[in-house]
């Protein structure tokens, strides 16, 4: 539990309330959460933590630059030792944790994506690369699968990881093809690896 909580404290994003909302934030932005959940998490919204001084522009931005600095910070010691234990937390079995690892890899994977630093960017997919293809073909929640399409998504949009992401196309087609009417992002990726649009 403790472990959870805290992988999810890095994802910054809080409610005035103090409950942790960057899992929700990430399946809102994939456009997953509908109905009443989707409507606690614009209540919640109204109430996430932001200096008032500030345009939302400049906090987005804020909270962007935190999760590029945080990626660099926890990959940049040149030690696979997060990355292997985010890996292995994902093949664990434990729903809740394998859900807050997957959270964890979307972010991770969004800010990476805007860093400058292949080594990191290719380093981090080759290690999740395989537990995020488990996730998406075999994860027993929908939102595993959707947060293994995010990251991929996120991924693809890395050249080098791109290049490695086409040789598991054909083993991901289908799964993403039949969550393409869940999400987006599914619909985008599924786009991206197969030069078609669904």
């Amino acid at each position: 539990v403790n472990c959870c909580r805290g992988l999810l404290t890095l994802g910054g994003c809080f409610s005035f309330s103090g409950k942790i909302m960057t899992q929700d934030w990430i399946l809102k932005q994939a456009g997953f959460l509908d109905g009443p959940e989707s409507d606690s998490l614009d209540n919640e919204a109204d109430n996430v933590l932001v200096d008032e001084n500030t345009p939302l522009d400049d906090e987005e931005e804020a909270t962007e630059e935190w999760l590029r600095n945080l990626s660099a910070s926890l990959l940049g010691d040149g030690k696979k030792s997060f990355l292997e234990t985010v890996s292995n937390c994902l093949g664990s079995g434990n729903l809740d944790l394998v859900r807050v690892c997957l959270t964890t890899v979307a972010w991770l994977s969004h800010a990476l994506a805007s860093l400058s630093v292949a080594e990191f960017q290719l380093s981090a997919f080759s290690a999740l690369i395989s537990q995020l293809k488990e996730s998406l073909e075999n994860g027993e929640r929908v939102e595993h699968k959707i947060l293994a399409s995010i990251s991929l998504l996120n991924f693809s949009k890395i050249p080098e990881c791109r290049v490695l992401l086409m040789t598991i196309a054909e083993e991901i087609a289908i799964p993403l093809r039949s969550l393409a009417e869940v999400t987006w992002t599914a619909k985008q990726l599924y786009a991206i690896i197969s030069g078609e649009d669904l």
